[in-house]
């Protein structure tokens, strides 16, 4: 057998040599004619080509890296084998006799493929071998488990009404992406959207029905954290730009308001009652009613003037965000656009040409066919029209799609089936490109259900849709968020309060407000229900629902650096308890339990009728942040906290700076970066911290390098001794000229005997009970306490 195995290889190795193309491309046609291409795209990523005679593969709908040009790694062949080492430690291998690629990024991180592949009645599939014993995570919307480890995961999105925990079928959701990233320190793309399955187990099995050859990338993370990995997925497959800032508001929504009236009547009544908020969500009625879907145009009797509308709430600080679906019906007002559509043949076609009915809960008609170039022109000037009369954001529902018949034919020739899943991701791209082209000084908030792997570089605010009011409905959303989040979608939230009524349990006021602190904490708070969606619904309960919705813009200056650590490394909000540790598993059974950015726990109380909740510490040193006694909590300690209902456990870790605004904001439009309060938890270890800044309007602000970083560093020595330093680099368009910066240090048992800012003594203020001290800086300056 050995014998015979050398003698294939010699013979390998003078009828299919290896072939370099081009620098860090590395290319073998193996005797049954496979050409296999290892393609270097940069110092941590690989891509594995491996296609049948006469194939192709397609130009790529789910990376967004070119190769790197200038690959200063080291190639080397021996025999058969052309081995590749990247400066990011990533050896690759590709054996020209079989077509075997070895991949491997250190121990645990290693990937084998046999390079075999199998095309039989429609499907292709390929296995590759782990060494690693990590856990599997990510692959889009997932919200059965945050470990994926053993799963056979369906890729074709697919709505789930009503869903609550523990149900089976919200293993395969409305977002699917063949991804997975590992504990062990690395991830796979599977490049394709088409149907698929992928089984998680060793063999990585993907099964697909795509047309079209299959490749995929191995992604290392630098120091073998997900946090590593992320950064350098993110990179692959693309980041989100910056969030227009009142996305980071509290926005209201309802399914629906009808009437003008009553939408500016939900707003009034809210900034009456001193609610903060900054956007109002319209549902179907803005353009009539149900059946007129489709129709794309404001209803004049229920909106008599809604430019005007529009106009008075921009003033007010709130924006206009309104929905939008795949649909046009023949069975409403929106017959006239059908007929046009069909006419011009953009919509969604049958085998014989002509338009394939589509029917849904409210009625029957056709469907836009967003590959066709003409349809995505019909839709953008659309959308320019009413974007020019004020709409602010745009809200794409429905889009996994909810119906995809799937004998039609899209323009690009794909099958319904085979185009599923790429459906949102082009939908969101058209208005993407829209406002890229129309409106580039405009950042942009496009709620999306639907799409793939790739979906956040349109700008997407994704959304676990329409979930079950009620206490099962609640419990999977951080599961939802985590995997979202580590697949590239930073900004996945849920409707706050439930959305699908128990017609026999409409109501439950501590059901909306264990929601609305879990809304708090996760990246787009927005309240939404078929019934009693508003807080002020709830008036035993207000004083608490309208402390939280406010606590939400006292966190805004922490909050929107989250925003620029997605925008520049992919970081999602939302973060598993390991996220920076390699090889940690040890916390991913713990379903009810987070970080909010790198320094703060979030243990929200998701039972009903909890008083307390018990929580485990990550690592690290922590403090207990929602009632701070001082008391330092350690890896592995687990803890019992009270939690009435006006309680949201947190801490925060030691070392940490917490940048808050303390003050009165209506809307994000009072946000100053000028008026900072930062509280600073002091710790032997020398700690770092930062707040990111710009004019939160540009959308060149990281491209045109406009904006800055406040930065912080602190310890406290052996002695007691404290010392802060604050720095600033950056400038932008705006920056306050001016700045009022309160530094609060917690945890000080006594009034220093000696304070200096830069050297100068000053009289600093000491709050024995909460036991801070407070010193008023104006710009950077170092501060010392004994």
């Amino acid at each position: 057998m050995i014998k015979r195995f050398l003698a294939a290889t010699a013979i390998a190795a003078l009828a299919f040599p290896c072939m370099h193309a081009e620098k860090g491309v590395y290319s073998a046609v193996t005797p049954e004619g496979r050409t296999v291409t290892l393609t270097v795209i940069n110092d941590h990523v690989i891509k594995v080509e491996n296609n049948l005679k006469g194939e192709t593969t397609p130009v790529s709908r789910a990376t967004v890296l070119a190769p790197d040009n200038n690959f200063k790694g080291v190639a080397n062949k021996v025999g058969n084998v052309t081995s590749v080492t990247t400066p990011g430690g990533i050896t690759a291998t590709l054996n020209a006799a079989t077509g075997e690629v070895t991949l491997t990024a250190g121990a645990g991180r290693t990937v084998t493929d046999p390079g075999i592949r199998s095309l039989k009645d429609g499907k292709r599939s390929l296995s590759l071998y782990t060494t690693g014993t990590g856990n599997f995570y990510g692959a889009g919307e997932r919200g059965h488990s945050y470990n994926l480890k053993g799963d056979t995961l369906v890729m074709y999105n697919k709505q789930n009404y009503g869903y609550t925990r523990g149900e089976k079928r919200i293993s395969q959701m409305n977002i699917t992406m063949p991804l997975y990233l590992s504990s062990d320190g690395y991830a796979l793309v599977f490049d394709d959207f088409g149907a698929a399955e992928m089984i998680l187990s060793n063999p990585i099995q993907y099964i697909t029905e795509s047309p079209s050859p299959v490749s995929y990338y191995f992604v290392a993370g630098e120091k073998g954290t997900l946090a590593s990995t992320v950064e350098q997925l993110s990179a692959l497959t693309g980041r989100q730009d910056l969030p227009p800032l009142w996305s980071l508001g509290y926005i209201t929504s309802k399914y629906g308001y009808h009437t003008q009236a009553e939408t500016t009547g939900v707003i009034d009544t809210l900034k009456r009652r001193d609610y903060p908020v900054d956007g109002v969500v319209l549902d179907l009625y803005w353009y009539g009613k149900e059946q007129d879907m489709g129709r794309l145009a404001w209803d004049k009797d229920q909106w008599p003037d809604h430019k005007k509308m529009l106009a008075d709430l921009k003033k007010k600080g709130v924006n206009m965000v309104i929905i939008s679906q795949p649909y046009i019906l023949q069975n409403g007002r929106g017959v006239d656009n059908y007929n046009m559509l069909a006419e011009q043949g953009l919509m969604l076609k049958n085998a014989e040409g002509d338009v394939q009915p589509v029917t849904i809960w409210v009625g029957e008609g056709g469907m836009f066919d967003v590959s066709n170039p003409a349809t995505r022109q019909w839709l953008a000037d659309r959308y320019a029209q009413l974007t020019d009369e004020g709409v602010t954001g745009w809200w794409g529902d429905l889009g996994e799609p909810e119906v995809h018949p799937e004998d039609g034919v899209h323009h690009n020739g794909l099958t319904a089936r085979q185009y599923h899943n790429q459906y949102g991701n082009d939908w969101s791209e058209i208005i993407y490109d829209l406002f890229q082209e129309k409106y580039p000084d405009t950042r942009l908030m496009t709620m999306m259900r639907g799409g793939t792997t790739g979906l956040q570089r349109y700008s997407v605010f994704p959304w676990s849709t329409d979930v079950s009011r009620s206490w099962g409905g609640l419990q999977p959303q951080v599961t939802i968020m985590l995997n979202s989040g580590l697949s590239g979608l930073g900004y996945m939230s849920h409707d706050v309060g439930g959305f699908a009524v128990d017609k026999d349990n409409p109501r439950d006021p501590e059901l909306y407000i264990r929601w609305l602190q879990l809304g708090l904490f996760s990246p787009v708070l927005r309240t939404h229900a078929q019934f009693d969606a508003e807080p002020y619904k709830y008036p035993a309960e207000e004083s608490i629902a309208k402390a939280l919705i406010k606590e939400r813009y006292r966190w805004l200056p922490y909050n929107y650096t989250l925003a620029y650590e997605n925008a520049s490394m992919g970081y999602p909000m939302v973060r598993p308890l390991s996220f920076t540790q390699a090889g940690q598993t040890a916390y991913d059974e713990i379903w009810d339990q987070y970080l909010w950015g790198n320094n703060v726990l979030v243990a929200p109380v998701l039972e009903k009728g909890a008083t307390s909740r018990q929580v485990v510490i990550p690592a690290g040193e922590w403090l207990y942040l929602t009632k701070e006694d001082g008391k330092v909590y350690a890896e592995g300690d687990t803890v019992t906290v009270d939690a009435p209902l006006d309680v949201l456990p947190l801490f925060v870790r030691k070392g940490a700076f917490l940048p808050m605004a303390d003050y009165k904001m209506q809307n994000t439009g009072d946000y100053n970066p000028g008026v900072l309060t930062v509280n600073y938890y002091p710790s032997t270890e020398a700690t770092t911290g930062y707040v990111y800044e710009d004019n939160a309007q540009s959308t060149k602000s990281l491209s045109a390098n406009e904006y800055a970083i406040l930065g912080f560093e602190g310890q406290q020595a052996a002695d007691g001794e404290i010392t802060v330093k604050v720095t600033l680099d950056g400038s932008y368009p705006g920056m306050p000229a001016k700045r009022k910066i309160s530094l609060v240090i917690h945890n000080v048992d006594k009034a220093p005997a000696t304070a200096t800012v830069d050297g100068k003594r000053v009289k600093p203020a000491y709050n024995a009970a909460a036991r801070t001290v407070t010193i008023q800086l104006t710009g950077p300056a170092t501060v010392t306490l004994l």
